[in-house]
C-alpha cells in the first residue's frame, strides 16, 4: 500500500482539488443526474477553493502521496441562530477520496484533521449534507458518529407545475 499523509492545503493544491471535485460530481451523477455541473464549473470551484484556504473560518485539507493528492476535505465555521443548538458549528461541506484509494483510512484520517480543527475553535456540533443516492457515504458518516438530523428537500421547478 502506498503510504499518503495529511496536511492543509497550499493554493498551489487548487487545480488538483478542483479535477478532485469534478470526480467527485462525476461519481454522483452516475447515481443521481441532478448532480449536474454548468460550463465552467470546474474553474469557479478551484477559486471557491482559494478562497477557502485564505479564510480564517474555513479549513481546506489534502490527502497525498508522495507524487499526487488523492483526496481532499473542505470545512468551515458557522454562527448558528438559537433554533436547535445555538452556537458555533462545524461544517463539512466535502470529501472526497480517489476510488482507488478507499477503505484505506485515508477518509477517516481527513475527517481526524478537521476534528481537531473544529474542536480547537470552540464548536458545538458538526454537520454536513450526505448525497442520499450514495449509501457508501452514508456509511462512513455514520462510522464517524454523525447521525441523520434533518433531511434536504429538493423539486426541480423547470418545467413543473405545483402539485394540487
Amino acid at each position: 500500500m502506498e503510504s499518503y499523509f495529511v496536511r492543509p492545503a497550499q493554493r498551489s493544491d487548487s487545480e488538483a482539488i478542483g479535477w478532485l471535485w469534478e470526480e467527485l460530481m462525476n461519481h454522483h451523477r452516475l447515481m443521481d443526474k441532478r448532480f449536474t455541473t454548468g460550463e465552467g464549473s470546474r474553474q469557479r470551484y478551484v477559486r471557491h477553493t482559494q478562497e477557502m484556504i485564505r479564510s480564517r473560518d474555513s479549513r481546506v485539507l489534502v490527502a497525498e502521496t508522495d507524487s499526487e493528492i488523492i483526496g481532499y476535505l473542505m470545512g468551515e465555521l458557522q454562527h448558528r441562530l438559537p433554533i436547535a443548538l445555538p452556537g458555533l458549528y462545524g461544517f463539512i461541506s466535502d470529501l472526497y477520496v480517489r476510488e482507488e484509494y478507499r477503505r484505506r483510512g485515508i477518509g477517516r484520517a481527513l475527517y481526524s484533521g478537521i476534528y481537531s480543527w473544529f474542536i480547537d475553535k470552540g464548536i458545538v456540533a458538526i454537520e454536513l449534507y450526505a448525497a442520499e443516492c450514495n449509501p457508501e457515504s452514508f456509511q462512513f458518516w455514520r462510522s464517524m458518529g454523525l447521525e441523520p438530523f434533518l433531511r434536504l428537500m429538493h423539486l426541480d421547478t423547470r418545467g413543473q407545475e405545483i402539485k394540487k
